[in-house]
């Protein structure tokens, strides 16, 4: 097909927003109006920067832009063409379908299951630099609204640059060809719509309330701001079926049947080597009797009765001298199991407690003479603390000297060293991170934790293995990468633990000596060893020295 000549390209003075992104929206604006066609060549680099007036570097930015939406692709050698954004796959909306309120009913439901997950996954995984695009093309859009216009340019950047902040290539380009297709079909539709009653008013305020969600890293926030935004959308395009299915389903969630947990192995056998005086299980759970401390409705998974005569058996047969009882997602803020326990073994045992922002500083120091030292952030289960408490809190635990532990996925968690490295607070990473051994140890969570940690600002758990190890049994080889990297940071804020009795996992049950063991084969030195399970714990949970 012959190249459109310069003069048909009828370009507007490029604005106030970067040249690279008026050069792509110009010329998306044209291939959706058909002033470009499937299969036509765009003008070359050289004819597109005398047009636009700017520079090489923006308008390869701008073709960049095009061949992501899945507007153009590029033969080298040849050129950019435009083509179909899914002429690879056969994955096809016919915008002709649009008039039809069925396949516009359908559509719209695609959107909202992408968008929806692509929202959650931006709040989790957002770095600084993307927020703030977020919050500029969000400014745009107030911007254009306060002008009366519909802002539907504006509109599409700010969900573009949510898909960018997913940090997943494939969710991008997926939510990039339904904004571009979808609007195209119905670009005056909505535009009409936004421009009624209190459209613009409420454009505006859902807008704000999914990029506050990404802004504070709430992932549930963030799904349930897209969701509304997508609900209200639909009921200003007439389509309010949609909004009373989805909205049921939302009721729905947290009402699925919760799953029943194994029990733990309660004939653990004892390690091959002998653990130091003063060992130290770091991380534990106690479960019921549920009679007396009933679970949460919000839980996740429903453990077994797990007693503290079991858990004691178990570190004796193992040859652990103390242990530190961890308050589990399924007691929500209702310490008293954990406590209650530790209370009664104040030499032995020490607590980990979850509480939220409001805590008294009455209540927390009962908490400290009952044995507590430190406060859970649990960001993956239902039941716990958010992100956006962690200052809040830090700040008011920084008096006792407790900490905050952390259970989150690092390969998830955007700005590990912005967000923990400056807390008045010591902090420690559950779960050797919680990141899938697949992610590689040059993952970059995983190596900002490891700088957090051989700064000695932060400590980390060689514990829950199964949880991200791509194996089935013990001794989990894919994990001793990881292990041996957190030792080898910084073996002075290394610690170690069981996760006894295992709540939650999808792998055979382990043995607790074999977990033990497996510590032998990331520190074969003794010394090390004795560092991590004795004189780490002694120090973090306020214990006696342990002598030899």
């Amino acid at each position: 097909m012959p190249t459109k000549p310069e003069n048909m390209l009828n370009v507007r003075p490029v604005g106030r927003r970067r040249i690279s992104d008026e050069i792509a929206g110009q010329l998306s604006e044209m291939i959706k109006k058909g002033q470009l066609s499937e299969g036509d060549k765009l003008p070359t680099e050289a004819e597109l920067v005398r047009t636009f007036d700017a520079g090489r570097s923006a308008v390869r930015e701008a073709i960049a832009q095009l061949r992501e939406a899945g507007l153009v692709e590029t033969r080298h050698g040849i050129g950019a063409f435009v083509c179909s954004p899914v002429a690879a796959s056969g994955f096809k909306i016919d915008l002709k379908n649009f008039s039809s309120l069925e396949h516009l009913r359908q559509v719209l439901e695609l959107r909202m299951e992408i968008e929806v997950a692509g929202s959650s996954m931006a709040a989790r995984r957002r770095t600084m630099q993307q927020l703030q695009s977020i919050e500029e093309s969000f400014a745009n859009v107030q911007a254009a609204l306060k002008k009366g216009a519909a802002a539907m340019d504006e509109q599409r950047a700010f969900y573009q640059h949510v898909a960018v902040a997913t940090n997943n290539p494939y969710f991008r380009d997926l939510m990039r060809f339904l904004y571009v297709r979808i609007d195209a079909g119905i670009a005056e539709d909505l535009a009409q719509s936004v421009l009624r009653g209190d459209g613009p008013l409420g454009i505006e305020r859902e807008l704000r309330t999914i990029l506050e969600a990404i802004r504070i890293g709430d992932p549930d926030k963030a799904r349930r701001a897209a969701w509304n935004h997508l609900l209200r959308t639909a009921d200003r395009l007439g389509l309010r079926g949609l909004q009373g299915w989805e909205e049921s389903r939302m009721t729905s969630l947290g009402e699925v049947e919760i799953p029943f947990c194994a029990p733990a192995d309660l004939k653990p056998y004892a390690p091959r080597f002998t653990p130091p005086p003063g060992a130290t299980d770091c991380h534990a759970h106690i479960f019921g009797p549920d009679t007396r401390y009933p679970y949460t409705p919000h839980r996740t998974y429903t453990p077994p009765e797990a007693s503290e005569e079991q858990y004691f058996h178990m570190l004796d047969t193992l040859g652990l001298s103390r242990g530190v009882i961890v308050q589990p997602s399924v007691y929500g803020r209702d310490n008293r199991c954990t406590l209650d326990v530790v209370r009664r073994h104040p030499d032995r045992l020490r607590a980990v407690v979850v509480v939220d922002e409001d805590i008294s500083e009455k209540e927390l120091e009962k908490m400290h003479e009952d044995g507590a030292r430190g406060v859970r952030l649990n960001l993956l289960f239902r039941s716990g603390v958010e992100v956006s408490d962690v200052r809040r809190i830090a700040d008011k635990i920084a008096a006792l000297e407790w900490h905050l532990q952390m259970l989150i996925d690092v390969s998830e968690f955007a700005d590990i060293r912005e967000t923990l490295g400056t807390l008045p607070v010591e902090t420690v990473f559950d779960h050797l991170g919680h990141m899938p051994t697949s992610a590689g140890t040059n993952h970059r969570g995983f190596q900002e934790m490891l700088s957090l940690v051989a700064e000695g600002k932060s400590w980390v758990k060689l514990s829950g293995s199964y949880r991200i190890t791509g194996q089935n049994e013990t001794p989990y080889t894919d994990i001793a990468p990881f292990a041996r990297e957190i030792i080898r940071a910084n073996p002075e804020r290394v610690l170690w633990a069981t996760d006894w009795p295992h709540p939650y996992i999808n792998v055979d049950m382990p043995n607790d000596g074999a977990l033990l063991n497996m510590l032998d084969d990331w520190a074969p030195d003794a010394a090390t060893r004795d560092r991590i399970l004795a004189e780490n714990p002694a120090r973090l949970y306020g214990f006696d020295t342990p002598r030899s």
